[in-house]
């Protein structure tokens, strides 16, 4: 064998070998992460681990977190530069899931580096639509106070906050409450989806009379 062809093989040998490392490395960091222990998270960052390295799903640490609905975890990634807007195979992103999911908690540790105009889940929405569409209040007042997301924005399926509120809610006092609360950020009645209808075509639709109420 010429020496350039055993010098290509040690390199290889030696990628392979680096990349199996890398990935036992890898393996272990996110055994850490979902078994949630800082110390040895600590440990891995200090070595150099990249925090935003994502799993088989496309997860990052933060976003595993998120999932776990563990603030002190998220804090930690955070404050060490997890990426609140890094998404996974599912689109969703810390930022995006706690809106979502009404975990008020986390958004208020992570919301001011998010992404909140620019970075949007699998049907094209920002946080505050399925926050509303939830029946999540606290979590919408505070995105609405907090952040400088978009009342109007509207989704792939052509809907705003406000048009999925009265067409996936129930017109229970909750959804009084966030169609009020949205109301009071300006939110647009007069938007029209992709049928041609607006919030208050929806409302009368549905009998929904208290928040018919507010739209006059």
């Amino acid at each position: 064998m010429s020496k350039i062809k055993m010098l290509f093989c040690s390199l290889l040998c030696l990628n392979l070998a680096f990349a199996q490392v890398q990935n036992m490395k890898k393996d272990d960091f996110f055994k850490a992460v979902k078994e949630s222990n800082i110390d040895k998270i600590q440990y891995f960052l200090e070595g150099g681990f990249d925090i935003n390295a994502k799993d088989e799903r496309g997860r990052n640490a933060i976003l595993i977190a998120t999932y776990k609905d563990d603030v002190k975890l998220v804090k930690f990634l955070y404050q060490n530069g997890g990426d609140v807007n890094d998404r996974d195979e599912n689109l969703n992103s810390a930022f995006l899931y706690a809106g979502a999911n009404g975990k008020l908690e986390i958004l208020k540790i992570i919301h001011k580096k998010a992404k909140v105009n620019s970075v949007f889940n699998r049907f094209g929405g920002n946080a505050l639509i399925p926050a509303c569409e939830k029946g999540h209040f606290e979590t919408a007042k505070f995105l609405l106070e907090n952040t400088d997301i978009n009342v109007n924005h509207v989704n792939n399926l052509s809907w705003t906050a406000l048009l999925e509120v009265l067409i996936l809610g129930d017109g229970s006092k909750k959804y009084v409450d966030i169609t009020r609360l949205l109301l009071e950020h300006k939110a647009d009645k007069n938007i029209k989806d992709n049928q041609g209808k607006t919030a208050i075509d929806y409302a009368k639709e549905r009998g929904f009379k208290e928040i018919e109420k507010l739209f006059r």
